[in-house]
């Protein structure tokens, strides 16, 4: 027994317990204990140390845990810039507004003669529409709801009412018109516009018109909350008086007639909305009037745009000239200059 102890210290354990077992057996019969000194062997069981270096290695790789973990946190920031991109192209689309002309071209010099108007819907009682195949389509518009009345006999158009405040009456053309090929208009207008005489006209522009959302015109910016339509301050047309003549006349008028607009002063033609007559009224302290005022004929006239009607002129011209050759020539002409203006 004594040789096994020596030889495999792993059996240590199991021969001491033997060896307890036997020794516990025959202590009631043999009072020996020869053996005791072997027992010292049994501090070999100490390598059990080994067993905590394996702990070690695992908390090492605990700690790689804790690295994957930081990096997820990256990731979380970068899609925070990108919520604030967001934000940025929201802000650009607020900015903006201004509705840019369509810059439809007149397709000839009359604009309306009044021989096609069509009675407005429900919607526009007293207002009409016109258009087809003349220069550009559109309709009628008064400025005071029910002030003033439309009388469209004799294929002309008369407006009459009592003028107690700003009041007036025009033509708005269905798309932003360039008659910048032509160098104004001109109507055929008679009536009674009160003591003055005279009734202001306007060209209405784009430009000058307080951008709004509902009709899409408009790039003069509104200062909120400005009524779009109620802008003056900020967005108003230039206005040109005109005499009115109480058995009627034709009145031409230039784009470069036109001053005083805000915020752009002068006229081109490029971004025509409509045509306006407003009669003078001073304010609370004006007294009210009647107003009976009949137009009719509107179209675009000078420039390369009258070419037709220029050639008619030149026709007239001769005709009336034609006692002489030479002279005929001249007064041809002289008709022809005539057209254009």
């Amino acid at each position: 027994m004594s040789r096994k102890v020596a030889s495999k210290a792993g059996l240590v354990g199991l021969v001491l317990i033997g060896g307890a077992a036997a020794l516990s057996a025959c202590s009631s019969s043999d009072d020996s204990s020869t053996p005791s000194g072997t027992a010292g062997a049994t501090g070999t069981a100490g390598k059990s140390g080994t067993g905590g270096t394996g702990t070690g290695t695992a908390g090492t790789g605990t700690g790689t845990a804790g690295t994957g973990t930081g990096t997820a946190g990256t990731g979380t920031g970068t899609a925070g810039t990108g919520a604030g991109t967001a934000g940025s192209g929201a802000g650009g689309g607020s900015g903006s507004g201004a509705y840019a002309c369509a810059g439809t071209k007149p397709t000839a010099a009359l604009i309306t003669d009044f021989s096609d108007l069509v009675a407005g819907t429900a919607a526009n009682a007293g207002q009409y529409t016109f258009g087809g195949t003349n220069a550009v389509s559109g309709g009628t518009f008064s400025y005071q709801t029910g002030a003033l009345t439309y009388t469209t006999s004799a294929m002309s158009l008369e407006v009459a009412g009592m003028v107690k405040d700003y009041d007036g009456f025009g033509l708005y053309f269905g798309t932003c018109v360039d008659a910048s090929a032509y160098t104004g208009v001109s109507f055929n207008i008679k009536g009674n516009v009160g003591t003055s005489g005279k009734i202001l006209f306007s060209f209405q522009t784009n430009a000058d018109t307080g951008i709004n959302s509902t009709t899409m015109k408009g790039a003069c910016p509104v200062t909120p909350p400005a009524d779009p339509n109620n802008d003056y301050a900020e967005c108003h047309f230039g206005q040109i008086p005109v005499t009115v003549p109480a058995g009627g006349g034709v009145v031409t008028v230039k784009f470069s007639d036109s001053t005083g607009g805000l915020p752009v002063a002068g006229v081109d033609g490029r971004d025509l909305l409509g045509l306006q007559w407003a009669f003078n009224w001073a304010g609370a302290t004006d007294t009210p009037y009647a107003a009976d005022v009949t137009v009719d004929d509107v179209m675009f006239v000078g420039g390369t745009g009258t070419g037709t009607g220029g050639a008619g002129g030149t026709g007239a011209g001769g005709a009336s000239g034609g006692t002489g050759g030479a002279a005929a020539g001249t007064g041809g002409a002289s008709g022809g200059t005539g057209g254009t203006n």
